[in-house]
């Protein structure tokens, strides 16, 4: 099967009748204080990660890149202000990029304001729990009037400093990935048909759901958020499922008619193997704006398998109906 790969269905077995102990004579109407018992734990709320979507907007809006927390012991801690130090993190970016095949940039400082509660002073940031506080906000204003949808952003952030307070060892560093979707982006319910020419036994698993996820503001990569969580595409070989390796769809579309111009193949146009993606133009290959459904035929073309022109694989005639934003 070429460079396809088996999935292996992993069989989840739920144990019934499972016995739960109740020790009622230990339950209190009210837990006792903790008085000045345990340690002051301060942290990210959100971390490692907080993936931040939004439609296109062209106002100034309020957003959340993470909330701090203080988990205090009593009443005394929780009421005691802690100025904590947070210091820009550029390096859980790149990793971020590098892990995961992405392009995320630095949020400029002309797309956003600070809280005012928040003090800046170089690449570090203080924000103060005051008394009565357990959590508050990195809260900035976010100008989308400024934003390119070409471009993704991300801000990372490392706790530096807690007053003294015990930093948590594993909520200590968040990336806030904050992306502006275009208007194709969401989850979508697959079905259609497919087809192989090498092989009559592999059978489309429709219907099946798929994310379009925004690269651009013209473009959507398609992620099988199911089986695979990346670009590919998953069907029944007769003896159990498989994928083509490096093939999955970048779908363009013509944002003032709602037309797909083209589609190529994610993984390289052709991949590596040879592999291609085209428009069917026998297709209605269109968007409709008032149902929120895709309709489009394409083909996955191998010249190292089919050495005949036009060298098509696999047919493919496909309706994509939106159920939900990610």
């Amino acid at each position: 099967m070429n460079t396809d790969m088996k999935l292996h269905k992993l069989n989840h077995i739920f144990l019934l009748g499972v016995v739960v102990m109740l020790f009622a004579s230990c339950i209190k109407d009210a837990a006792p204080a903790l008085g000045d018992r345990g340690k002051t734990i301060v942290k990210l709320l959100e971390a490692p990660e907080n993936k931040i979507f939004f439609e296109p907007f062209t106002n100034i809006r309020d957003v959340s890149l993470f909330s701090l927390r203080k988990d205090a012991p009593s009443a005394a801690e929780l009421n005691t202000p802690t100025p904590v130090k947070v210091r820009l993190n550029p390096t859980l970016i790149s990793d971020f990029n590098a892990a995961n095949g992405e392009t995320f940039e630095p949020l400029p400082d002309s797309l956003y304001t600070l809280d005012p509660t928040i003090v800046k002073s170089g690449q570090v940031y203080t924000m103060t729990l005051n008394s009565g506080d357990f959590a508050k906000d990195f809260g900035i204003k976010l100008n989308g009037a400024k934003w390119n949808l070409s471009h993704k952003y991300a801000l990372g952030f490392t706790i530096e400093d807690a007053s003294g307070k015990t930093i948590s060892s594993t909520k200590n560093e968040v990336l806030a990935l904050i992306s502006i979707k275009n208007k194709w982006d969401g989850v979508y319910e697959v079905t259609g048909t497919f087809s192989d020419v090498t092989n009559a036994a592999f059978t489309g698993i429709y219907p099946h759901e798929w994310e379009l996820q925004t690269t651009s503001a013209t473009q959507c990569v398609v992620v099988d958020n199911v089986y695979l969580g990346f670009p590919g595409y998953v069907f029944e070989t007769g003896g159990g499922l498989s994928y083509y390796g490096s093939f999955g769809l970048l779908v363009n579309f013509d944002p003032a008619t709602d037309q797909i111009t083209s589609v190529v193949n994610y993984y390289g146009q052709p991949a590596s193997n040879t592999r291609s993606a085209a428009l069917d133009p026998s297709g209605v290959n269109a968007y409709d704006e008032s149902t929120k459904t895709v309709n489009i035929k394409y083909y996955m073309k191998q010249p190292s398998v089919i050495p005949a022109a036009p060298n098509i694989r696999c047919y493919f005639d496909e309706t994509w109906k939106f159920v939900r934003s990610r």
